[in-house]
């Protein structure tokens, strides 16, 4: 996810399922990525033991030749978007908004374990550990579930 408006939206549209939501953090969860890690279902959320999650403030985009009232706005709405980040975050891992918004500070790099800590994820998916994602419902049963009819094709 490159930018916070497009993470948010993904995590909007997350909040909207009635369904579990089983997150897997493969290789690097970093910024808006690792929101919507922390953002699945409690007990659900996932990390392979080599993988990397990060938090970090959100980056101001390229201002170029703008005009200083431009930028003034910009970093407004960055503002605004760190704010929504640090809470979302502090919701999602149970920490306290001041606990995410000092970490935040620099970039906060976990590793698998660090990222269980912190509450961004519940488990690490080692070897043998297979079970824990067979037992995910089949798509059809989330349907049923989350009220959708399928309809037979034409």
């Amino acid at each position: 996810v490159g930018m916070e408006t497009e993470g948010f939206a993904i995590y909007d549209a997350m909040m909207q399922l009635k369904n579990e939501i089983h997150t897997v953090a493969v290789g690097a969860a970093i910024g808006q990525a690792c929101l919507l890690l922390a953002a699945g279902t409690k007990g659900k959320r996932f990390m392979m033991p080599h993988a990397k999650a990060m938090i970090q403030q959100p980056r101001v985009p390229s201002s170029g030749l703008m005009p200083a009232s431009d930028v003034l706005i910009r970093a407004k709405e960055i503002i605004i978007n760190r704010d929504t980040l640090v809470e979302l975050i502090a919701k999602h891992t149970e920490n306290s908004v001041e606990t995410v918004a000092d970490v935040m500070k620099r970039p906060f790099y976990m590793d698998s374990t660090r990222a269980k800590e912190f509450g961004v994820i519940d488990k690490i998916l080692w070897r043998g550990q297979e079970k824990i994602m067979a037992d995910a419902a089949p798509p059809e049963e989330w349907d049923k579930n989350a009220g959708i009819k399928v309809l037979d094709a034409i």
